[in-house]
This record gives structure tokens, C-alpha cells and sequence, in this order.
């Protein structure tokens, strides 16, 4: 159960990681002692006390390669037994099948009622024969993929009820599995089994319940945040969930007692499905595709392999996919760690829940492991460090979600506080305008009532700032032309007014070629300085009042010419671009000499056509005169 178990915790540093492996090789050495077992112990019960009497290390074993030992056979081979070593006899994964043999002494005159528990739920085949003297006096058959209802006792382990007569009584146990081989035995009295199970259900109640909480949690905060991380953590926490509850038996004696077929390959299922979310998850939360394109592409080819996993544990044999599975872990688990930590480290704060989330885990797999090899002392929080790993792992990816949101909306803060200084500085401006227009009419109401004969001339003055106010408010300070701002006004009355008459409108616009350039060679101030030219020029060429000259923005300029035949507007516009074209800008001792490029849009809008579909059009023939070479004319029709 350890091995399969401990590869499911896949979190580890560099240092852990060796750690690691060391009690790994220690969990890989023989089980058991070459040679026959010629001080066959027998195992003498203590009748004052309920507590657990472990056996593992005081059994007998035999090999059975080819899985075809009867008991008949086993009893004909009193010479090829070997002693156990370990105080957990674990033998991995094999296809081997095992036979262990061991004596209970009932010192008392009477039989005595014991429970053999096989704390190991995920065991193919498990046979168990008493016997006492030459008679074989009860047998058991059981598994995991034996229904659940033909247990003796409803339990999540394989616990078989006996009956010790006085004296010593033999028993034979067979096990075989598609996976790890584990022989942790242990024998109760009913009462202190009882006691223990009650003590058991509830320390694994109460982890099931922080981790359906976390699930139930984390869901409700998803369908109000829409955050497919959250998504993938409940994939996660559930995933791991299931695997964790089917590896201690809880899944299939509550959840499918019925569905043995499932229940032979739901632990590899979920292994897979919780490597594939542990990598996506990864990649989402640590934002790797932006981070680093090698873990991006080392996590995703892991994801896709944990996604194939899952899909041939339906189809291929468990033996081969709890293997997968099992190997998988470790490179997933190495990978996501150390990357985990270089985010950490490179700057991401939010890592660091994420970091110490998956160290908790593998701490408490250390712990567990260490107990189990006799390394440290057991006790409540040893035998239970693992529960406690998960529960933290759990807990802290929570709070890993919630402190990078918090550091998401911290900078969602900050960009607004910057945002709202600058609405403050154009309100006090507001302000101010708004503080000195009142200051002026404070000062005509006083006016107006000390002296009535000053009404007119006051008026006028207010006129007149109000008047300047308007022109500067619609007034390109550098060019001295329209701005943007009055151009979006007049060009989307002039739309309207076209559409209702019916008539034709042409929007030019222009730009000066390579004025970056020019900025670059002669300076910003010359720049300005063919930016005023090139306005002055434009307007000499504009006779009407009706037509609009405006800057759209940095070397950008508009033209509308109201009801202008295309000819007239084709010519008006070539006589602008040569005019722009023939000056000469004197700035200081130099001449700067430039060129425009021109998109015209012409037509007659209709009741559906918009002023930002006109300038669009216009929009294009520019692009298209600049791709023709520049200092050139094209030109859009609408379309009716």
C-alpha cells in the first residue's frame, strides 16, 4: 500500500527528492530471508488487552511464481519456507503469488473470538485457511474484485472473524494482485477492533469532509468568478479525492459495492485523471506559456500523457496502467515542483502557496514512509501525516487561488488609482474653468446691478470670452486648424444631412510621409514646424465655409468637401498633394522638403450608412496609397 500510495505525492525538491529515494530503496529490499524457516515463531496472544497485534514480521513465506499452489501443495513443502525481514512485508508490483503461514496461541482454556485485518484494500485474491491439527477448520476468499456483499464483515479492509481453539492454531493466507503485494496483518479482539474502526471512520470522515468542502467551496467561488483555475483545482481536489478513498477501500464499499469490474481499475483512472489536472493546472495558474516555453511544453506533453493514460484504463490490462501511472507521477511531480519554485523565485509571490502546498504533501509522505520503516517513533500524527499532507495540500491550493487573485486585483487597483489621478488632474482643470467662468458672471451680476448703463458693453465681453472659449475648446493649438474632437461633431452631422438630401459628401484623408523621420533627423520643433506648413497649405486650397479642415491626430489631417462632384474632389486633392509637395519648410539653416499621402472616400450615404463606414473607406485608400509608394491619391466608392 506504500508504494502504491506514496506514488501518488509527487512534490519534492532536490534535497527531498534524495530523501526520497533512499527510503524508496530501503522500501525495495527483500521482504524476506533466503532459506527455510526453521524457528517458526509462534505468536502468543495477550488476553488483557484490545490493541492490534502486527504479525507481518512474524510470518512464514513462499513464492508461488506461477501462481498454481493449492493448499494440499503448500502443506508438502515444509522446507521451503523463508522467514519475513520487514516489520510491513511489501513486495511491490509482481505477478508473483504468496503464501505466509503463522501459528496463534490461545493460552486460555476456551476458544477465543480475533479478527485477522488485512489493512490493504486494493488486493486481487486473498484466500485464508485455519487450520487445527490435520483438519482445516474455516477458509476465507476474498478481494477486490469479489463483490463487497460477500465480505463477512462490511468493512473497507478484509477482516475475517475466527475462532481460536486452546492451543495453537495454523493459518495458511494466500495473496495475488495486478498490483503491489502488501501482507500487513494484524489481529484484533472485536472489541478493540470495533473501538478502532469508529476511531478510523471518523479521522477519515473528517478529512473526506475538508476536502468535499474545499470542492463544494471553491465551485460556488468558480460560477461567480468564471475562472477556469478554480475549474481545474476542483478537477484536482476531486480526482485526488476518489483515488485517495478507493486506495483505503471507502469508494467501493459506499460508493460501487456493486461495480467490481470498475472498482479493479478505478484506482489507476484516477491516479490518471489527477496527473492530468495537476499539470493543467499548473500551467494555468503559473501563467507558463508566457513564462517559459520549456515548462510550458514539458507539463502540456505530460498532461496529454496522463489524458491517454486515463483513456486506456478502460481498455488496457490494470497491471500495465497502475505501472504507467505509477511512473508518471515522479517526473510530473519533480517537474511541477521545481518550476513551481523557479516562479517563486523569479519574482511571482503568488507561487509561494503553491510551492508550500505540494512540500506539505510530500512531508507528510516522508513522515509516513520514515514511520513505517521503523525510522521514527509512530504515534497519532505519524501514522496519520499523510491525511494531515493532503488536507494541507488542499487547504493551501485554495489559498493559492485566492492570494493570486488578490495579487491580480492589486494591480487592477493600482492601474485604476493611476487611472483616477489622471481624472482628477482633468477635473481640477474642469474645475478651474468652470471656478472662472463662475468668478465672471459673479462679476457681470455685480456689474449689472451697481451700474445698468454697462449692461451691453458687459454682455458683449462675455460673449466674446465665450465665443474664444468655444474656438479654443474646438481649435488644434499647434496647427491652428479644426480638431478631433469638432471634426467627429461636423462629420457625423454632415453624414446625416447628406443621407436626408441625398446627397454626394468626400472625405479626404492625408498624412505626411515619413514624418517620423523627420522628427528624428531635424527634431520635434521642426516637425511642428511642417506640421503648421502643411495646415496653412491645406487651408489656402479650401475656398468654401461649408468644408472642414481638421488635425485627426499626430500627422493626420481631414478634409470634407460637401457636395463636390468626385472629379472636382479628385482635383482638389491632386492640387493640395502637389502643393504640399512643391514647398519648403526653413527651419533655423535648414530646408526640409516632404510629401503626402491621400485616401478619398466619395458617395451618396443612405439611410444605413455611418460616418465611421465613410472614414474606414477613406481609411483604406490611404493604406492603399501608402503601399503604392506613397505621395499619391487613391480613392473608395461607397457602395449602394
Amino acid at each position: 500500500m506504500l508504494v502504491n500510495f506514496s506514488a501518488q505525492r509527487p512534490r519534492l525538491t532536490m534535497a527531498q527528492l534524495l530523501l526520497c529515494g533512499l527510503l524508496w530503496l530501503l522500501a525495495a529490499l527483500p521482504a524476506y530471508s533466503a532459506g527455510p524457516d526453521a524457528n517458526f515463531p509462534t505468536i502468543a496472544l495477550d488476553t488483557t488487552t484490545d490493541s492490534a497485534v502486527a504479525i507481518g514480521s512474524r510470518m512464514g513465506v513462499l513464492v508461488d511464481p506461477a501462481g498454481q499452489l493449492q493448499l494440499a501443495d503448500v502443506l508438502e513443502r515444509e522446507t521451503q519456507w523463508a522467514a519475513i525481514t520487514r516489520p510491513t512485508p511489501n513486495f511491490g508490483f509482481t505477478k508473483d503469488a504468496y503464501w505466509f503461514r503463522f501459528q496463534l496461541d490461545n493460552p486460555t482454556q476456551s476458544p477465543l473470538d480475533r479478527y485477522l485485518e488485512l489493512p490493504v484494500p486494493f488486493l486481487d485474491d486473498v484466500r485464508l485457511y485455519q487450520r487445527v491439527g490435520e483438519d482445516t477448520v474455516a477458509q476465507f476468499s476474498l478481494g477486490d474484485e469479489k463483490p463487497f456483499e460477500q465480505r463477512v464483515l462490511r468493512h473497507q479492509n478484509f477482516v475475517m472473524p475466527v475462532t481460536l481453539q486452546p492451543g495453537n492454531n495454523m493459518f495458511y493466507m494466500r495473496l495475488a494482485s495486478a498490483g503491489t503485494v502488501e501482507a500487513s496483518l494484524r489481529v484484533w479482539t472485536p472489541e478493540g477492533f470495533l473501538a478502532d474502526s469508529n476511531n478510523e471512520n471518523l479521522a477519515q470522515g473528517a478529512v473526506a469532509g475538508v476536502l468535499m468542502v474545499m470542492v463544494v467551496y471553491n465551485l460556488f467561488i468558480f460560477f461567480s468568478l468564471r475562472d477556469g483555475n478554480y475549474l481545474l483545482y476542483i478537477g484536482f481536489a476531486a480526482s485526488y479525492l476518489l483515488f485517495y478513498f478507493t486506495l483505503t477501500g471507502y469508494s467501493y464499499q459506499y460508493l460501487w459495492p456493486q461495480a467490481m469490474r470498475w472498482n479493479s481499475f478505478a484506482i489507476s483512472t484516477f491516479i490518471a485523471s489527477t496527473i492530468v489536472f495537476t499539470c493543467w493546472f499548473a500551467i494555468s495558474f503559473l501563467r507558463l506559456a508566457s513564462f517559459s516555453r520549456l515548462a510550458y511544453v514539458l507539463l502540456r506533453a505530460m498532461g496529454v500523457a496522463g489524458a491517454v493514460l486515463l483513456v486506456a484504463t478502460f481498455f488496457l490490462p490494470y497491471s500495465w496502467t497502475i505501472r504507467l501511472g505509477t511512473a508518471l507521477t515522479m517526473p510530473v511531480a519533480l517537474t511541477t515542483l521545481v518550476v513551481g519554485y523557479w516562479r517563486w523565485f523569479t519574482g511571482a509571490r503568488f507561487a509561494r502557496f503553491f510551492c508550500l502546498a505540494w512540500t506539505a504533501v510530500l512531508l507528510g509522505l516522508l513522515v509516513l514512509n520514515a514511520n513505517k520503516l521503523g525510522l521514527i517513533a509512530a504515534n497519532v500524527w505519524t501514522n496519520n501525516a499523510s491525511q494531515i499532507g493532503v488536507i494541507l495540500q488542499i487547504v493551501l491550493l485554495s489559498f493559492t487561488l485566492a492570494d493570486r487573485m488578490n495579487h491580480d486585483r492589486a494591480r487592477r487597483i493600482a492601474a485604476q488609482d493611476a487611472a483616477l489621478q489622471h481624472e482628477r488632474k482633468a477635473r481640477a482643470s474642469s474645475l478651474a474653468l468652470v471656478q472662472a467662468t463662475e468668478a465672471a458672471n459673479r462679476e457681470l451680476e455685480s456689474r449689472v446691478q451697481a451700474r445698468t448703463a454697462d449692461l451691453n458693453e458687459a454682455m458683449g465681453q462675455l460673449q466674446q470670452a465665450n465665443a474664444q472659449l468655444q474656438l479654443l475648446s474646438t481649435t488644434d493649438a499647434l496647427t491652428q486648424v479644426r480638431n478631433r474632437a469638432y471634426f467627429d461633431n461636423a462629420w457625423n452631422t454632415e453624414v446625416r444631412r447628406a443621407a436626408r438630401s441625398q446627397s454626394a459628401v468626400t472625405l479626404v484623408l492625408f498624412d505626411i510621409d515619413h514624418f517620423k523621420k523627420i522628427n528624428d533627423t531635424y527634431g520635434h520643433p521642426a516637425g511642428d514646424a511642417c506640421l503648421r506648413a502643411v495646415a496653412a497649405t491645406a487651408r489656402a486650397q479650401l475656398g468654401r465655409s461649408t468644408d472642414v479642415l481638421a488635425r485627426y491626430g499626430g500627422e493626420e489631417f481631414v478634409v470634407v468637401l460637401v457636395d463636390t462632384p468626385l472629379p472636382q474632389a479628385l482635383a482638389l486633392t491632386e492640387s493640395l498633394r502637389a502643393s504640399i509637395e512643391a514647398q519648403t519648410v526653413e527651419f533655423e539653416d535648414k530646408s526640409i522638403r516632404f510629401t503626402a499621402s491621400f485616401g478619398l472616400a466619395h458617395g451618396t450615404p443612405q439611410a444605413e450608412t455611418t460616418a465611421a463606414g465613410i472614414l474606414a473607406l477613406a481609411d483604406k485608400a490611404l493604406y492603399q496609397a501608402k503601399r503604392d509608394g506613397r505621395n499619391c491619391i487613391r480613392h473608395e466608392l461607397l457602395l449602394i
